[in-house]
């Protein structure tokens, strides 16, 4: 229907176990032309984002069934998040789908700052660096991969949330959400 594409945000949280939120759309990823990013198709809901072909071709598609659906991975999934926050439902469901992540046996820093780095986003970079650091302060090696991949300028942590909120100069980032961390419960 949108090839090509694929399944990403929310909906492939759902499909890698990462939330326990359900979101009535599926999420869909497409380099295909696309008018309105909300669309219904024989009642089923579709949320729609615009992504380049290189994107679309990274992705490996996986079993669901007798059928093979091009998901994105687990690192596609919150890098896509990183440089989107709305694409996976907010900045605070992205810091629960990391911390989710980081509690598997499939957790790979690595793995997540390399498909990050495809994405040329250092917005993505600022974002995961303070949620890492709030959240995952052992996480020494990460936070110092994000510092040195970061970009010059200062953006939301969340751009959906009309608030400003406070400068972070360490990260460029207007935080203007709350999450929660070690020091700092929900």
């Amino acid at each position: 229907l949108y090839a090509p594409c694929y399944i990403g945000g929310w909906s492939a949280a759902e499909h890698w176990g990462l939330t326990e939120q359900i979101f009535r759309p599926t999420f869909v990823a497409s380099a295909a032309g696309i008018r309105t990013t909300k669309q219904v198709v024989l009642g089923a809901e579709f949320h729609l984002a615009r992504v380049p072909l290189r994107r679309v071709e990274a992705v490996t598609p996986e079993w669901r069934g007798a059928v093979k659906v091009p998901v994105s991975n687990r690192e596609t999934t919150i890098a896509d998040g990183l440089a989107n926050p709305a694409w996976v439902g907010g900045i605070r469901h992205l810091a629960d789908l990391i911390a989710a992540h980081r509690a598997t046996a499939n957790w790979d820093p690595a793995k997540l700052t390399k498909c990050l780095q495809g994405r040329g986003s250092g917005a993505a970079y600022k974002r995961l660096g303070l949620i890492t650091e709030v959240l995952f302060p052992d996480e020494a090696q990460l936070i110092a991969s994000c510092r040195e991949h970061r970009t010059s300028g200062n953006i939301k942590l969340d751009p959906t949330v009309r608030n400003r909120g406070k400068l972070s100069k360490r990260w460029g980032l207007w935080v203007n959400v709350t999450l929660a961390g070690p020091g700092n419960p929900k």
